[in-house]
């Protein structure tokens, strides 16, 4: 059994922030680069199916029909009798009442809509085309669809953004009552317009504002179970809690990054070039996962990690889990287990029982934290 992570390379334009593989939306390109995922998607006929994700990009910029076809072959290729859960990610833009409800009718039981945002102002600096009243028309559209399972994404810490603007952001935002929330502060990478803008980030807001906001959320009822995720009860995310644990998925779709058989690779960022290959596959026999390898044409990076490196990465992901931690057989290795001591004895970690947990006072430095295991 495994997880499964489908790669939408499209939007319909892309943010300024944003710094993933996605290209502009063209009908016809779209229509070949479903053909070539249902094709790569064949390699894996029957396999067991624990959860599906569905990212990008903007999955909802695809037509109806694409989105159609896409997701009744994925029932017809897999084994979705032991799915958990099945997420399809969308922009209020770009979704629609009859998405919404092919999405609902094929089996998806959770979204993550794409706020980031509830003043316009914001969206606006961001890159964004949608506005505030176009997320509370989608968001209630979702609902009365049926869907009782929904992620908002925000984003924090932008340019003259204080403490009170955010509260009244997510102020704003808890008024829906998503069930789950997922706080990412704005991170300026090289490669996106806002960096070329000159547009800097302050990490001192950024931390206030995040420790606000595990004092808000905690009061209204939401778990903080990840980093950067809060949740309502039982309504953690399945899909990527197992990428935490450090646990199997498929990854497909081009620029698509998975994890089999202790290999991580990720597909080639080239459409026209993923669409060529996918479309001269010929279906493994055997054992798929041992034998994912003989794709190895599809992928631009294929790592095979060996006993060490899968202990430091359990360390590094299985940290991120604030409320389950890390066994702490992880740190068996020497200089994992001296490190282990140092960070126990400045109170950065704490241990219960077997469990090796995060100390919430230093959730905001988690990066520099685990890269003491990476030395």
């Amino acid at each position: 059994m495994a997880c499964l992570y489908i790669h939408i390379p499209f939007c319909k334009q892309k943010c300024l922030y944003c710094s993933f593989f996605s290209v502009k939306y063209d009908d016809i390109l779209a229509d070949r680069y479903i053909g070539a995922l249902i094709e790569h998607a064949g390699q894996f006929k029957n396999e067991n199916i624990l959860s599906i994700y569905v990212g990008g990009g903007t999955p909802s910029v695809l037509s109806s029909e694409q989105i159609q076809k896409l997701l009744q072959a994925l029932k017809n290729i897999f084994n979705l009798s032991a799915i958990q859960e099945f997420t399809f990610e969308l922009n209020p833009e770009s979704a629609s009442k009859e998405k919404l409800h092919i999405l609902k009718q094929l089996g998806v039981n959770r979204l993550s809509i794409g706020l980031q945002s509830v003043e316009d102002k914001s969206l606006k600096f961001l890159g964004r085309i949608h506005d505030f009243k176009t997320f509370c028309y989608v968001y209630d559209a979702a609902r009365k669809e049926g869907f009782a399972n929904v992620n908002i994404d925000l984003i924090y810490g932008l340019p003259k953004q204080t403490l009170k603007d955010w509260k009244q952001v997510l102020k704003k935002t808890l008024l829906f009552n998503s069930e789950h929330l997922s706080l990412y502060p704005l991170s300026v990478e090289e490669s996106t317009p806002l960096y070329k803008n000159g547009i800097i980030t302050n990490d001192d807001i950024q931390r206030d504002i995040y420790n606000e906001s595990m004092k808000i959320l905690a009061n209204s009822g939401y778990n903080h179970y990840e980093i950067s995720n809060w949740s309502k009860k039982e309504r953690e995310s399945f899909h990527s809690t197992n990428y935490w644990r450090n646990l199997e998925y498929i990854g497909l779709g081009a620029g698509a990054s998975g994890y089999l058989k202790r290999r991580r690779y990720k597909n080639i960022e080239n459409i026209e070039r993923y669409i060529e290959l996918c479309s001269s596959l010929q279906v493994v026999k055997g054992d798929r996962f041992k034998q994912y390898g003989s794709l190895s044409f599809l992928k631009t990076e294929n790592e095979y990690i060996n006993d060490k490196l899968y202990k430091t990465e359990t360390i590094m992901l299985g940290l991120r889990l604030l409320n389950e931690g890390v066994n702490i057989n992880c740190f068996n290795n020497p200089k994992h287990y001296a490190m282990l001591l140092e960070c126990l004895k400045d109170k950065m970690l704490e241990r219960k029982n077997s469990k090796i947990k995060l100390a919430k006072e230093y959730i905001f430095v988690f990066n520099q934290i685990v890269l003491k295991f990476m030395e």
